[in-house]
C-alpha cells in the first residue's frame, strides 16, 4: 500500500505545481481552489476523521475549510445534520488572535502533536468537538510570515492505529503546509515574490527531480553544446549537459513539466531527453551567457533584449501624453526611428519564439492590430496607435526592398532576417502587402531555415495511405499533385517525399517561390518574376538539364500545367501543388486550365488532398464515449464500434497548451491513385461526384473519413474535424 507521502507526491504536489507555473501572478480568488485542493488531499492521505484549515485575516483567525468524516455519524442521520450545522457555524466564525491550540501554533510558528496516551491527554478531553479526540496534529502555514494553520483530528478507524497519528504523518503535514502556504501567500500578498532559487527548490521538490545549483568544471560537454547551438537552447529554455547514449541527452530545465518545450527540443535536435535536472532561471541564464559569450557580445544598441510589450507601451505613451515620456510622437513618424526598428524586430522574434507561421499587420479604423497564426488559428497579440502605421509599414518594406512610395498596388517581397538582427535566428519571411480600406496590410510567412523536414510517417498519414504514397513517389515517371488551401502542409509533404527518395543516383531539380526548406543534394531554384524567371521558364530550362524528379512549387496557369504534363509524359516524375478542395476536383481544375483529359489520365500517378487539424493536447485531453449524432457520423465514416472511446479538448486547457486544449497539428489526407476505372472516367470527362465515387470504389479514403480516423485514434477532436472537413455527401 502506498504511503501518505507518496500519495501527496503523486497528486497534490503536481496539482499545486501546475498552479505555480501556469499563473505567474495568481489572484486572491485562486486561494479558495488551493485551500480546497490542499484540504481534500490532506484528508485523503492522512486518513483524518476531521480537518480544519485556518487563515489569519485582519488580526483574527478565520475558519476556511472544515471537514468531518462520515465515520463520525455512521448510520445516524441526526448526528450527520449536527456535524453539518457545526461546520456551517464554524465557517462563519472568527476567533481572537492567540485563542486555543491553533492560536498558540500561529503565534509561535511551531507545530503541536498531542495523543490521548501522552502528557497532553487532558487538553484533548477538554476539546469541544462533539466526538472523542484521540490524536491531534496542528501545523502552521508559514511562508515569510505565519498566515494560518492546518489541524487534523483522529485517524480513521480503518487506518488501524487506534485513531493516533504518527511522526511520519507530522512530517507529511509540515511539508504540505510549507508549499501550500507559499502558494497562498503569493495570492494574498502581491508584494510577496518567490526568488528564482526558491522557485527552483519548490519545483524540484514537487517533481521529485534533483536540483542543480552549480555544475563542476568539465561536467558540460562543450563540443556537444556548440553542435546544438544557442538558438535552440535559448528558444526552448533547455540546457543540454551531455549525451548519455546514442540519442539520449541529460538536460537542465526550469520547468520539467513543459512537455511542449521538451518535444520541440527533441524535434529540433533529434535527441531524446533521458535525464532532467531542475535549475533556477537565473542560473540557466548564467550558463547560456557563459557558454555563448560571442553571441551576446555582438549586440548593437538597438538589439538589447527589450520586451515587445514594453516597446508597445512606450510607443502608446508617446501618443497618449505627448512630450511627457521618453519618446515623443514626432520621433515615431520615421521608419528609421529606434522604437519602430525595435518594435518590428521584437514582433518578428516574438512570433518566431511563439511558433507562429504567419504575422498579420492590420491597420484598423482607429488603431493598428498585430495578429499571429499559431497552429492554424489567428491570435491577437498587440494593438498600437494608428499613427505608427506608416512608419511601421515603411520599415517592413525597406527590409524587403519594396517601393515605399507605392501604397495603391499589392507588392511581394522577402526579408532575410539575419541581416537585421545579431541574434542567432536564421529565418526568412515571405512578405505580401495589399491596400485595404484603412491602410496597407502586410502578411509575413515565417520560413525557418533551421527547421528540417519531417519524415513521412510523422505527417499523419494512415498506414494504408502511407504505403500507397510511398509506392507513388517511387514511380519512374508521371505526375503527383498535392492540393489544399494555403497553409495545409502541401510543401512540407512534398519536401518529406523528396527527402525519402533523395539518393546520389537521382537528379532532383526544384522550381520554388519561395524556397522554404534547403535540402542537401537537391538542386533548388528561386523564382524571380521581376526578371522573368517564372515556373514556366524554369520548367523549360529543367527539361534540358537531365532531371529524374522535378518539383514545381505551384501550377498556376495553362503554360505551367502544359509543360508539367509534357514532363510527366516524357520519362520524368513531376511533383507539384494546386489549390483545390479535394482530390477529384483537381482533375476538373486541370481541365479548366486547358489540359486535354487524355493527357491528364496518362500522366497522373496520384492526387493527395490534405488539411491540417489541431492535435488535442496530450496533457489535458478528456476521454468520453461519443453518442447520438457524433456516433452516427463516426460509424458511418469508419469502423467505430459502439462504446469506443474518443477524446475532447479540456475546457480551459492547461499550461502545456496555453489554455486552448490543443497543441500542434496533424495532417489528414485524401489519396486518389490512378487506376483503369479512373483513367476511363477522366477520359469520358465525367462529373467530379462520379470521379469521387470511382476513386472511393478503388479504395480512396476521403478527407472526412481520415479526419474521423484521427478522432478514433485520439489525435484530434470531433469539433476540430468537423470544423475543417464537412461530412461526405457521397457514400
Amino acid at each position: 500500500m502506498a504511503s501518505p507521502s507518496s500519495n501527496l507526491t503523486g497528486t497534490l504536489r503536481r496539482s499545486l505545481l501546475i498552479k505555480i507555473i501556469s499563473k505567474p501572478a495568481p489572484s486572491r480568488e485562486d486561494v479558495a481552489s488551493v485551500i480546497e485542493l490542499t484540504a481534500s488531499k490532506v484528508v485523503e492521505s492522512l486518513q483524518a476523521q476531521s480537518m480544519t484549515l485556518y487563515l489569519v485575516e485582519g488580526g483574527e483567525i478565520a475558519f476556511k475549510q472544515v471537514y468531518y468524516s462520515p465515520t463520525l455519524w455512521g448510520a445516524d442521520p441526526t448526528k450527520q445534520v449536527q456535524f453539518k450545522d457545526t461546520a456551517a457555524k464554524l465557517l462563519s466564525l472568527r476567533l481572537p488572535a492567540g485563542t486555543g491550540n491553533v492560536g498558540k501554533v500561529i503565534k509561535s510558528g511551531e507545530p503541536l502533536f498531542f495523543t490521548s496516551d501522552g502528557p497532553e491527554a487532558d487538553s484533548l478531553k477538554n476539546m469541544n468537538t462533539g466526538f472523542d479526540v484521540h490524536s491531534m496534529l496542528t501545523v502552521p502555514l508559514k511562508a515569510n510570515i505565519v498566515i494560518g494553520a492546518i489541524q487534523v483530528l483522529n485517524k480513521e478507524p480503518a487506518a488501524g492505529t487506534d485513531g493516533h497519528f504518527t511522526d511520519k504523518d507530522l512530517a507529511v503535514l509540515q511539508e504540505v503546509a510549507e508549499y501550500s502556504s507559499t502558494l497562498m501567500q503569493r495570492m494574498l500578498d502581491p508584494k510577496f515574490q518567490l526568488s528564482a532559487d526558491d522557485t527552483a527548490k519548490f519545483i524540484a521538490r514537487f517533481t521529485d527531480l534533483p536540483l542543480v545549483t552549480k555544475l563542476d568544471e568539465g561536467e558540460v560537454d562543450e563540443k556537444f553544446i556548440d553542435v546544438i547551438g544557442d538558438a535552440v537552447i535559448r528558444r526552448e529554455g533547455i540546457f543540454p549537459v551531455k549525451k548519455v547514449d546514442t540519442n539520449g541527452v541529460s538536460v537542465l530545465m526550469t520547468n520539467p513539466l513543459d512537455y511542449a518545450k521538451r518535444e520541440a527540443f527533441s524535434q529540433a535536435t533529434e535527441l531524446r531527453i533521458e535525464d532532467v535536472h531542475v535549475v533556477s532561471a537565473t542560473y540557466l541564464d548564467e550558463l547560456i551567457k557563459t557558454h555563448f559569450k560571442g553571441a551576446k557580445a555582438a549586440k548593437t544598441p538597438d538589439e538589447t533584449d527589450v520586451d515587445i510589450d514594453a516597446v508597445a507601451d512606450l510607443i502608446g505613451s508617446a501618443y497618449s501624453a505627448e512630450g511627457s515620456g521618453d519618446v515623443k510622437a514626432s520621433d515615431l513618424e520615421s521608419e528609421d526611428s529606434a522604437p519602430i526598428i525595435q518594435l518590428v524586430n521584437r514582433i518578428i522574434e516574438d512570433a518566431y519564439v511563439s511558433g507562429a507561421s504567419d504575422i498579420h499587420i492590420e491597420p484598423q479604423e482607429k488603431e493598428l492590430m498585430v495578429r499571429y497564426r499559431i497552429d492554424g488559428l489567428c491570435q491577437e497579440k498587440l494593438r498600437l496607435p494608428k499613427q505608427v502605421v506608416h512608419a511601421m509599414i515603411s520599415r517592413l518594406k525597406i527590409m524587403c526592398n519594396l517601393d515605399i512610395s507605392e501604397r495603391r498596388l499589392p507588392q511581394d517581397g522577402r526579408i532575410v532576417f539575419k541581416n537585421f538582427t545579431k541574434k542567432n535566428i536564421d529565418i526568412d519571411l515571405r512578405v505580401a502587402t495589399g491596400p485595404m480600406n484603412h491602410g496597407e496590410k502586410i502578411v509575413m510567412r515565417i520560413l525557418d531555415k533551421q527547421k528540417s523536414t519531417l519524415p513521412l510517417p510523422a505527417l499523419g498519414f494512415s498506414q494504408e495511405n502511407l504505403a500507397k504514397y510511398r509506392e507513388c513517389v517511387r514511380q519512374p515517371y508521371g505526375m503527383i499533385l498535392h492540393c489544399g488551401p494555403t497553409g495545409s502542409g502541401k510543401s512540407m509533404t512534398l519536401y518529406s517525399a523528396l527527402a525519402e527518395v533523395n539518393t546520389p543516383d537521382v537528379n532532383i531539380q526544384t522550381a520554388e517561390d519561395p524556397i522554404e526548406y534547403t535540402l542537401g543534394g537537391i538542386n533548388q531554384m528561386q523564382m524571380n518574376r521581376q526578371i522573368g524567371l517564372t515556373f514556366e521558364r524554369a520548367l523549360r530550362c529543367y527539361l534540358r538539364m537531365d532531371p529524374d524528379i522535378i518539383l514545381v512549387g505551384e501550377i498556376r496557369d495553362k503554360e505551367t500545367a502544359q509543360i508539367a504534363c509534357e514532363a510527366a509524359l516524357t520519362g520524368h516524375l513531376l511533383v507539384s501543388t494546386l489549390h483545390t478542395n479535394d482530390a477529384p476536383s483537381t482533375i476538373s481544375r486541370m481541365g479548366e486550365m486547358g489540359i486535354e483529359p487524355f493527357n491528364i489520365s496518362a500522366s497522373l500517378v496520384c492526387v493527395c488532398a490534405q488539411r491540417l487539424l489541431r492535435r488535442v493536447c496530450k496533457n489535458c485531453k478528456v476521454k468520453y464515449v461519443p453518442e447520438g449524432r457524433e456516433f452516427e457520423l463516426l460509424s458511418k465514416a469508419i469502423d467505430f464500434p459502439a462504446g469506443t472511446e474518443a477524446y475532447k479538448a479540456a475546457h480551459g486547457g492547461c499550461h502545456v497548451c496555453g489554455g486552448t486544449g490543443y497543441k500542434g497539428r496533424v495532417g489528414i489526407h485524401e489519396l486518389m491513385t490512378n487506376s483503369e476505372e479512373l483513367t476511363e472516367a477522366i477520359n469520358k470527362e465525367v462529373e467530379v461526384a462520379d470521379l469521387k465515387r470511382v476513386a472511393m470504389k478503388n479504395g480512396m479514403k476521403t478527407l472526412h473519413q481520415d479526419s474521423m480516423l484521427k478522432v478514433k485514434e485520439g489525435l484530434t477532436t470531433m469539433e476540430e474535424a468537423l470544423s475543417n472537413v464537412p461530412p461526405d455527401l457521397i457514400t
